[in-house]
């Protein structure tokens, strides 16, 4: 039974930026430590976007606590609430690895000139003595490793005590086994202790410790600069949220910070101002720039009872909103989540990676030692030849590149997505989508507009039409559905009032609703509903390819309201590039069948249901996936809910209801069906990034250990630690970081 087994019902999760962490090692370490704490219970650390998400029991442990626990380790921890000062922090351990990084260099070069002076006569004016020139050697070279190379010991020492070890743990072990043998030759020669082994050695590689710290810490900072690109995408949604808010509370204006900003607060927004929280306009007209939420390339005019999203930028006009979702609620905040939550996970391709990774280090020590071993006692080498293939062993083996291989991609792919409006609710999805082979599409509001019209109303029992549409519509206001929203707009533009007397209303299992509206038994619903109520005078209208609603007043038939909504105009242009790149299609609608063959012929689709309720939508998913079909279900409403959730892929319109969204893996902002595409393109690009970065990263390895550990030496070959050093430090720039990269700019059209 592991941790989470026990977990309490009270638990709870926070997020913190750590700062510090070199190497996805230093996660891994970072995440061991804390498993064992008591009172923790679950650890997630993405090295890549530096958050860890811990879940844990106030009763056992605070969080004031886990964060001294992390800092013990040697690493900075900031808060969700410390962002600004995060930033600050990052921009100065930047500045000061700079300084070092120039230290380390000018040292370098320094000391590589002393060392060569001894075996260059074109460097014999500035030869010094060789007592003294030691001397100097020993401290510059301990300025870089004990000042400039510090991290790396630090991260050695924290591995230790945790009883892991990471790739600090090799640099540190390499530098000290040159720096340390040549110390002990030094003493030797200076102090004259005739040690019979040494006293035929001169050669001292201080330079080597010098030049392995100088090219690992070059190869960090790429390092760290690139992974500050890859994480370009939340930077940019974070600044699209506004500092500070104007709104009116007691009728005066003030100034306050945008998480301050409360339900029902009236905002005001001008020319320029990035729009804080979500809402509806109250007056005022703006045009507005939704672009990097929606990815709608046109600014787009809004006037009063229309929504204003957060995260978007009013180009022009002045508007007062009131707030209805703010803080943690707003889409931007909301996206900003996904976006991180996605990034922090890993998908299972990983998996394989991560448990090399784990005895990566152990392995790499023991072969260091066996190369050491076979060039001392069976090859007859040197012991400073012999000790010299050890260090480079160590010095060239990267665990980092393993670890890197599938976060630096997922977060750059999830990040390429979120700019193209497109939101991966989990990381697998991102896996799971590059298999899919089947689309089943709801209707409305997926593939038509779901902005339905009424186009004709027929009353009977003589039944004024006003007095009709003031019964429906005291029902209708209270619904979300396309219908019951067209009917309240038809409504409200032809001034029908309301009953206040609206009791017992309640969804029906068969679709519809009933209510006692005036005290009269109201009941709206499909044909199935009225024939089920055994509703007086009841006629039927199949004839109609449009939405069918039928209101039956006290039992009677009352009127009949047939209904129009248009197809997306992307619809039919993705239905037929999904046919020719040979998925299979399926159109799954509730609608009558007249309704749903008419949509279906329009958008060539053969394989389509009517009159589908949410569990029978969410068989058809299931009887498909039978029959080995990965499937993606594409829709909106809360009828979808179960087949989103059933589906391998669930792909939620942006447009839709939250409880579709909640059911999703995949959410379309925008509502676009054009960005499936773009969804799935995304997710078969970076699978085969992650792909091709455990390759490369498995291949440098396989490559260069047995080179460094002297395999082609008889034919010339030898890798130096120097060179060793070189080769490591920019193995994860290129055969992963810059592999990565190139998510940013593929077509994913």
């Amino acid at each position: 039974m592991g941790k989470d087994d026990n977990k309490p019902e009270n638990y709870e999760h926070t997020e913190l930026d750590i700062l510090g962490m070199s190497c996805v090692n230093c996660a891994n370490s970072i995440k061991t430590y804390l498993t064992k704490v008591d009172g923790v219970y679950n650890v997630d650390i993405n090295f890549t976007s530096e958050v860890a998400g811990v879940e844990y029991d106030p009763n056992k442990i605070s969080k004031l606590d886990i964060i001294t626990d992390i800092r013990k380790m040697g690493y900075d921890v900031m808060t969700e609430t410390d962002e600004d000062r995060a930033e600050k922090i990052k921009e100065k351990q930047l500045q000061l690895q700079r300084y070092k990084i120039y230290t380390s260099i000018a040292i370098s070069f320094a000391v590589m000139l002393i060392s060569m002076s001894e075996h260059s006569e074109f460097l014999a004016e500035i030869r010094m003595p060789y007592n003294s020139s030691l001397v100097l050697l020993f401290i510059l070279t301990s300025v870089v490793i004990f000042w400039c190379g510090d991290k790396f010991l630090k991260g050695a020492y924290h591995a230790f005590k945790n009883k892991t070890s990471d790739m600090n743990t090799l640099i540190s072990m390499g530098v000290f086994t040159s720096y340390i043998y040549s110390i002990i030759i030094s003493l030797n020669h200076l102090l004259k202790l005739n040690i019979s082994a040494l006293n035929n050695s001169h050669e001292v590689y201080f330079e080597t410790s010098v030049m392995i710290i100088t090219f690992i810490l070059i190869g960090n900072h790429l390092e760290a600069v690139l992974k500050s690109k890859t994480q370009s995408s939340i930077k940019k949604l974070k600044g699209l949220q506004a500092k500070f808010v104007n709104v009116i509370r007691d009728n005066e204006e003030i100034t306050i910070p945008f998480k301050k900003v409360r339900f029902n607060d009236i905002v005001i927004i001008k020319s320029g101002d990035k729009i804080p929280v979500d809402g509806n306009i109250l007056e005022g007209f703006c045009v507005v720039d939704e672009s990097a939420m929606t990815g709608e390339s046109h600014p787009v005019e809004k006037k009063a009872g229309e929504e204003l999203i957060s995260g978007t930028i009013v180009k022009n006009g002045f508007v007062k909103m009131r707030a209805l979702k703010v803080g943690k609620d707003t889409l931007l905040s909301q996206i900003i989540n996904l976006v991180k939550e996605a990034s922090n996970s890993k998908p299972k391709i990983q998996r394989l990676a991560d448990k090399i990774s784990a005895i990566f280090v152990p392995a790499v020590v023991s072969i260091a030692v066996f190369t050491f071993l076979i060039w001392l006692f069976f090859l007859g080498a040197d012991f400073d030849i012999a000790l010299l293939y050890a260090v480079s062993v160590l010095i060239i083996a990267c665990p980092c590149a393993l670890g890197l291989a599938s976060p630096m991609a997922v977060v750059i792919g999830i990040g390429r997505s979120a700019e193209n409006g497109i939101l991966f609710n989990n990381v697998e999805a991102i896996e799971k989508m590059n298999k899919i082979d089947t689309i089943c599409f709801d209707k409305t509001g997926t593939l038509t507009e779901g902005v339905m019209r009424m186009k004709k109303l027929i009353l009977y029992n003589d039944m004024e039409q006003d007095e009709f549409l003031k019964y429906v519509f005291s029902v209708e206001k209270f619904s979300n559905h396309p219908i019951a929203k067209s009917i309240s707009n038809f409504c409200i533009e032809n001034k029908i009032e309301v009953f206040d007397n609206v009791k017992e209303m309640m969804n029906e299992e068969r679709g519809g609703i009933t209510a006692i509206v005036d005290e009269k038994l109201l009941l709206l619903g499909s044909e199935e509903l009225m024939k089920e109520k055994g509703v007086k005078n009841f006629i039927s209208d199949e004839s109609s390819s449009k939405g069918i609603l039928y209101a039956a007043i006290d039992n009677e038939l009352a009127g009949v309201m047939e209904f129009d909504d248009r197809i997306k105009p992307e619809s039919k242009d993705i239905v037929k590039k999904f046919t020719e790149k040979g998925f299979d299609i399926f159109m799954i609608s509730g609608d009558n069948e007249t309704s749903t063959k008419a949509v279906a012929d329009e958008l060539e689709i053969n394989n389509y249901s009517f009159r589908t309720l949410p569990d029978e939508k969410e068989g058809i998913v299931s009887r498909l996936q039978s029959e080995g079909k990965n499937v993606a279900m594409i829709g909106d409403g809360i009828n979808d809910a179960p087949s989103l959730a059933k589906a391998n892929v669930g792909v939620a319109m942006g447009t839709g209801q939250d409880i579709a969204i909640e059911s999703a893996d995949v959410i379309l902002v925008k509502g676009d069906l054009r960005n499936i595409l773009k969804a799935i393109n995304i997710s078969a690009k970076t699978v085969s990034i992650i792909k091709q970065n455990i390759f490369w990263a498995f291949f440098y390895n396989v490559l260069a250990i047995p080179l460094a550990a002297g395999l082609l030496t008889p034919w010339g070959i030898v890798i130096s630690p120097v060179m060793a050093a070189m080769l490591m430090a920019f193995s994860d720039v290129i055969t992963v970081m810059g592999n990565s990269l190139r998510l940013k700019f593929i077509n994913i059209n």
